[in-house]
């Protein structure tokens, strides 16, 4: 019974190492080889990479993402921020001129 256990891991394994090779790691390539590839694509297509740092360190990492994904991403955030800088104004004057309102 544990053989067979072992070669099932092997085959699923074995599997999903297969599939995961064919992806093309943009943040390996030279900046001539993104530029490259992005004359072979569609604008939305074309990949992009910036160096990032995360929230919680100050360690930067180079992200690549498609011209499309960068555009939805800062969409949300701009999103994002304008439900944080909303606020309900409680009745309170718009400007300071403005009297109390009733």
């Amino acid at each position: 019974m544990s053989v067979m256990k072992f070669l099932l891991l092997a085959v699923l394994t074995a599997l999903v190492s297969a599939c995961n090779s064919n992806r093309t790691s943009f943040s390996a390539m030279s900046e001539g080889e993104l530029a490259a590839f992005n004359r072979t694509v569609p604008l939305a297509e074309q990949v992009y990479c910036m160096e990032q740092a995360g929230t919680s360190t100050y360690i930067r990492r180079r992200v690549c993402q498609t011209y499309e994904k960068w555009l939805s991403q800062n969409e949300r955030a701009t999103m994002r921020l304008d439900v944080l800088n909303s606020s309900p104004s409680f009745g309170l004057p718009s400007t300071i001129g403005d009297g109390p309102q009733r």
